[in-house]
């Protein structure tokens, strides 16, 4: 049994796309305020939260910040309206694992399958983002071992 926690204001066009799968214990959390919402989480213990990024009350990258906390073992999945940058990545402290579009909401159930599996749910091109980062902060280190002389 996957136990899954969505965020949202409205999560009813969620809720109908995992309602078919038995495997799946779907619990709604409205957002309040961001204590309440941390709390709730925790005392469901999920295995994947889902967060609705445009959320009212709290600020979802914010939020993500707590909720590792609370509950280290959970895997965080945001619903975004546009394609996810390495900002957004970074903004969460890179506690998401996955990002889904308006347009693969659809897929939801697939994408939670995959990140509760331990891999994550990411465009590509995010991840080559994310490679050209790392790859430049570590060019950006100096080491005495990397020198040429």
């Amino acid at each position: 049994m996957i136990k899954i926690a969505i965020i949202s204001l409205n999560a009813k066009a969620e809720i109908l796309l995992l309602a078919q799968h038995t495997e799946m214990k779907i619990s709604h959390i409205v957002p309040s305020t961001l204590e309440q919402v941390v709390q709730q989480v925790a005392d469901l213990a999920p295995n994947i939260i889902v967060i609705d990024h445009e959320l009212d009350n709290v600020s979802a990258d914010v939020l993500c910040h707590f909720l590792n906390k609370q509950c280290p073992d959970a895997r965080s999945i945001m619903l975004v309206e546009t394609q996810p940058s390495f900002e957004m990545l970074e903004n969460s402290g890179f506690k998401v694992r996955g990002f889904l579009t308006t347009e693969q909401r659809p897929l939801l159930a697939k994408a939670i399958r995959v990140v509760h599996d331990g891999e994550a749910w990411l465009p590509r091109k995010l991840v080559a983002d994310m490679l050209n980062h790392f790859a430049a902060s570590f060019i950006n280190v100096e080491d005495p071992k990397l020198s040429v002389v």
